[in-house]
């Protein structure tokens, strides 16, 4: 062996385990030191102790190379790692300033519409104050309502009450009826008494005439008697002459009755 001659440098030399202890190799070769462990170096002639130390500063080397290759790798991975968290941060940053300025922007979309809804705000109030008296005015139509629908109640009574008695209508227009044709008949009554009277009226009124001129024909003869009154043997008036007018005034009375 061309390196069990040569003494490791400085850096890479460390301390030889203690008789009895094992320095943990999980990544190292499957070298292993003998069972009990490596004898005390003080018992051992000065080539075997040499041979002995140069063995295990090899062990010791080739663990350490492993190592340091586990080491780079896991570094490596790290700093790929740390790059991708780098990137991802970054991204983060940027999608935090998006969301901030998106904040920003509805925040002042928010202030915006608040400001545009002021006015509509002062005339919710108005419309408020409106609903309110829409309120008040159906209480009072509430209110007219009710008293509509009494009135409704009695206005149905009283068409029932006016059904009732228009049941009643034909039995009065046949009493109607009754009554027209009483009328008539006592109309025709009335005409005929009314004819007859008015044709006993004039031979009244005839009669009176006869009896004028009755009364005119007594005075008349009553002149003449008194005029004749020399041939009656008390007064000189013909007898037979005046009963004769007598009796003619009589006949004429007699038929104008």
């Amino acid at each position: 062996m061309a390196s069990q001659g040569r003494v490791p440098p400085p850096h890479l030399r460390r301390p030889l385990p203690g008789p009895g202890v094992m320095h943990p190799d999980p990544y190292g070769s499957e070298t292993r030191p003998p069972p009990g462990g490596f004898p005390h170096f003080e018992m051992l002639p000065p080539p075997e102790v040499m041979e002995q130390k140069l063995s295990a500063q090899h062990i010791e080397i080739v663990k350490l190379a492993t190592e340091n290759q586990q080491l780079a790798n896991t570094h490596g991975t790290l700093r790929h790692d740390l790059a991708t968290a780098n990137k991802e941060l970054q991204l983060l940053h940027n999608h935090i300033a998006d969301v901030k300025a998106e904040k920003e922007h509805q925040k002042r979309g928010i202030i915006d519409k608040i400001s545009m809804m002021e006015p509509e705000l002062e005339a919710a109030r108005s419309i408020k104050m409106e609903l309110q008296q829409a309120r008040a005015e159906a209480q009072s139509l509430v209110a007219a309502r009710q008293e509509l629908i009494s009135k409704v109640q009695q206005l149905t009574r009283d068409l029932q009450m006016a059904h009732s008695d228009a049941q009643q209508i034909p039995s009065l227009i046949s009493e109607l009826d009754n009554l027209r044709q009483e009328y008539q008949h006592y109309r025709a009554t009335y005409d005929y008494e009314k004819k007859l009277y008015s044709d006993h009226l004039e031979s009244l009124q005839v009669m009176e005439k006869n009896y004028m001129a009755m009364s005119r024909e007594v005075e008349k003869l009553r002149a003449e008697l008194t005029n004749t009154a020399n041939f009656d043997p008390r007064t000189g008036l013909d007898d037979s002459l005046a009963m004769g007018n007598y009796a003619s005034g009589q006949n004429a009375y007699a038929v104008g009755q």
